[in-house]
C-alpha cells in the first residue's frame, strides 16, 4: 500500500511539473508558383527583347520556418522562455536547420515586462513589419524594407540584430506599449583612423 501511494505521489509531481512547463514545435510553409516578365529595348538597332521566368517560390506572402520556443513557470509571476527559429527553403529543400538566424533568444518575463536576450528582431523593424499595409514580403513590400533591406542600403542591423539586450514593456498598461534595446558589436577596441564603417570597432552596435 505505501508503495503505491508513493507511486501516486511521484505521478502526481510529474504532472504538476509538466503544468508548469511547454514546449512547442511550430512554423510556416509557404510556397507559390510565380511567373515574371521584362521587355526591353536595344538602342542601337531598336531590336525588342523579352526575358520570362517562372519558378516554384517559397516566402512570398509569410516567411517558410521551423522553431522551438518553451517556458518554464518559476513561481511569483516570473517565468522564463527560450525560442529558437531558422529559415527553411521548401521549394528545394536546401536550407533547413542549419542555423537558428531568425531568432535566438532566451528571456525572463513578469509584471515588470520582459527582458529578453540574443538574435531578435529590431525594435525599429516591428513599426515597417506590424504596420505598414504592405508588408515586408513579397512583391507588393514596403518601400522602407526595401530601401533598408538587402537589396537596398544593405543594413545588416536593419531586420535583426545580433547579441542583443532588449525590454518589452508589460503588456497591461493599457494599449500602452514600447520597447528598448541595445546590440554588444563584440569586437575589438582600436583607435585606428583608417576604418570603414564596416571595419569599425562599433560595427554591429
Amino acid at each position: 500500500m505505501k508503495k503505491t501511494l508513493t507511486a501516486f505521489a511521484a505521478l502526481a509531481v510529474c504532472g504538476l511539473a509538466s503544468a508548469q512547463s511547454s514546449v512547442t514545435l511550430f512554423g510556416v510553409v509557404d510556397a507559390g508558383v510565380t511567373y515574371q516578365s521584362a521587355t526591353s529595348r536595344d538602342a542601337t538597332t531598336g531590336a525588342s527583347i523579352k526575358q520570362s521566368k517562372t519558378s516554384l517560390s517559397n516566402s512570398g506572402y509569410n516567411s517558410s520556418r521551423i522553431g522551438f520556443r518553451g517556458t518554464e513557470d518559476l513561481g511569483g509571476g516570473l517565468a522564463a522562455s527560450f525560442w529558437l527559429e531558422a529559415p527553411i527553403t521548401n521549394d528545394d529543400g536546401a536550407t533547413g536547420i542549419s542555423t537558428f538566424s531568425r531568432r535566438s533568444t532566451v528571456s525572463l518575463s513578469g509584471n515588470f515586462g520582459e527582458l529578453r536576450l540574443g538574435r531578435d528582431y529590431t525594435a525599429t523593424f516591428w513599426n515597417d513589419t506590424v504596420f505598414d499595409p504592405f508588408g515586408t514580403n513579397g512583391s507588393g513590400s514596403s518601400v522602407i524594407n526595401t530601401v533598408s533591406g538587402s537589396t537596398g542600403l544593405n543594413n545588416a542591423n536593419y531586420v535583426r540584430a545580433s547579441n542583443a539586450v532588449g525590454y518589452f514593456l508589460p503588456p497591461n498598461l493599457g494599449g500602452f506599449y514600447g520597447q528598448l534595446q541595445y546590440s554588444f558589436h563584440e569586437n575589438t577596441s582600436t583607435d585606428a583612423t583608417s576604418t570603414t564603417a564596416a571595419t569599425s570597432s562599433s560595427a554591429g552596435r
